[in-house]
């Protein structure tokens, strides 16, 4: 999609959002099912239920809009996921796989605030109030679960995985 107005890139950061939150949307499970610490899968869980939600504000928004989303790729949250595909492969089940878990679905909380940050700015700029409102919700549903990733990492699963030995050397190649 080629821009020829702010309305263009307005619709291009909704279409990032569209492909971010569907790529999570299909690898949180495998990470869920990864994860060693109950609080971690229950956390990622959680979001799980809030990632499809922000699918259907999304779907609303683009309805709203009279827009459907075009084939746009989010590439970092693209990328965050295969790395941490990767990790998930070659790390034994333990605190230190919790720890990458953390670790990639910070960067990936940080990336989609990154989204919804100026997509909040945007739809306030063009008049779209209730796309605005939508969008900060999920921003605030994203803020809220970067937050909460982080205080598990430093209240247990940090402390846990610095105790772990792993066998098998790490590269990820």
């Amino acid at each position: 999609m080629l821009l020829d107005n702010f309305s263009d890139l307005f619709q291009r950061g909704l279409e990032y959002a569209w492909d971010a939150e569907h790529v999570l949307r299909k690898f949180l499970p495998k990470m869920v099912a990864a994860a060693t610490s109950e609080e971690l899968k229950q956390a990622l869980d959680f979001h799980l239920v809030e990632t499809k939600g922000h699918i259907y504000r999304l779907e609303q928004i683009f309805t709203r809009l009279e827009r459907s989303p075009a084939a746009e790729k989010h590439e970092p949250v693209r990328g965050i996921t295969e790395e941490c595909d990767r990790m998930i492969g070659h790390l034994d089940r333990s605190a230190l796989l919790d720890a990458a878990l953390i670790f990639s679905a910070n960067q990936i909380e940080r990336a989609e605030i990154g989204l919804y940050e100026p997509l909040v700015s945007f739809a306030l700029t063009l008049g779209f109030n209730e796309a605005a409102a939508l969008l900060d919700e999920i921003l605030g549903q994203e803020q809220d679960a970067a937050h909460q990733l982080m205080r598990l990492a430093e209240h247990s699963v940090n402390r846990a995985a610095s105790r772990v030995e792993s066998v098998r050397p790490f590269a990820l190649i």
